[in-house]
């Protein structure tokens, strides 16, 4: 089911799109990031700010934190009777508030980055989080999540689709840093 690039062949209409951002999220952070030495990974802007390598590192427990909420909400509204076949529900409207979510905050300490990590790790960490959103997006497929939601601490209460939703805006946000931090003065030239 999965094809070129880790995109599915979605049968959902909202999980396609969701899914299409959130790709186009990921290849342009990696491609920002792909030929980075160690010295620019772990330089950081100020003291107190994170380096571009922690910033991968908070990504992937970040993708993991949201893979287990999105399980969560699978299990509740399965337990509730909300996920069901096309035209028995409508998928809930999932664009989130970019504009509340774009304005600075303290991440929670569960997705707090450890310093300097190599590269290839962050990579391999990158990889296996995706994949197991991914996974756990896939077991529904083809059917639909009712309005089941549990609290983002900066987002308030979200529902399924838009904690998937959420992925993509998150690493185009952490993007936009590290092309801050790459335009940074003392930004490592190699």
């Amino acid at each position: 089911m999965v094809t070129d690039g880790g995109i599915r062949g979605w049968s959902s209409v909202a999980l396609k799109e969701i899914w299409q951002e959130n790709t186009t999220a990921r290849e342009a952070l990696l491609a920002e990031v792909r030929r980075l030495s160690e010295a620019q990974l772990a330089f950081q802007p100020a003291p107190g700010k994170w380096s571009i390598g922690e910033i991968l590192d908070h990504l992937c427990l970040a993708e993991r934190s949201i893979a287990r909420v999105v399980s969560k909400i699978l299990q509740q509204a399965a337990g509730r009777g909300l996920i069901g076949e096309p035209g028995s529900m409508d998928v809930p409207p999932y664009r989130i508030d970019l504009a509340t979510y774009n304005q600075p905050a303290t991440a929670p300490e569960s997705v707090r980055p450890s310093p300097e990590q190599p590269l290839d790790r962050l990579f391999s960490d990158l990889q296996e989080s995706r994949e197991r959103l991914l996974d756990v997006t896939g077991r529904v497929d083809g059917r639909v999540v009712g309005n089941v939601t549990i609290r983002h601490f900066q987002l308030g209460d979200l529902h399924f689709y838009q904690w998937l939703a959420l992925e993509g805006a998150h690493e185009a946000k952490h993007l936009a840093q590290i092309r801050q931090i790459k335009s940074h003065p003392n930004f490592p030239k190699s």
